[in-house]
């Protein structure tokens, strides 16, 4: 369970400007281009954290986060909703946690694989989940591990997000001209 100074901590994240800013990454839903779009949503919750939060990229560790002592994974689903048309929370969730490419030998999630909190983003709104909640709903499957959790196991910190703002970036292309400067001629 997290206590309530790391949820009051959390709900005061700039969650309207994660989303909006996730929700402006269509370009980044290429197949090619996906894994970055996790990265940039990483970063961003890093910048939106009021400096709570330290990135790291680590497995199984996003963040540390070294006012509680604790580590933090993110899980960006910037694709898929939080709320229902009508403002309630969804039945029920799933969460990726990893995939191993075929090196999976576990049959259950070791508890060493999973950070003190997960911070789950959607399109709409963000909620977290405590290790003892993922090992709970943890399950190996074939090259990964998925948590399916009912709305009950979530805590909300965001609330519903209407996005009032879209931005244009050119990330995308500022990132190939630099991989194109950094490239040395023949």
């Amino acid at each position: 369970m997290l206590n309530t100074e790391i949820l009051t901590d959390l709900k005061a994240f700039n969650w309207q400007g994660i989303v909006e800013y996730g929700n402006s990454l269509e370009d980044f839903n290429d197949a090619q281009w996906r894994f970055l779009k996790g990265l940039i949503a990483e970063l961003t919750v890093e910048t939106h954290s009021n400096n709570n939060l330290k990135y790291v990229g680590e497995d199984h560790r996003d963040y540390v986060w070294p006012k509680h002592n604790i580590d933090v994974e993110l899980k960006s689903q910037l694709s898929d909703n939080m709320y229902k048309k009508d403002g309630s929370l969804r039945k029920n969730y799933e969460v990726k946690l990893s995939n191993t490419n075929g090196t999976n030998k576990n049959k259950t999630l070791p508890e060493s694989h999973v950070a003190d909190c997960v911070i789950v983003v959607r399109n709409d709104g963000a909620f977290v989940l405590d290790k003892k909640t993922v090992l709970k709903h943890a399950k190996v499957q074939g090259d990964g591990v998925v948590v399916k959790v009912p709305k009950a196991a979530i805590t909300e910190v965001s609330g519903r997000i209407l996005c009032e703002n879209t931005y244009n970036n050119n990330l995308k292309q500022l990132i190939m001209d630099a991989i194109r400067n950094d490239i040395p001629g023949l």
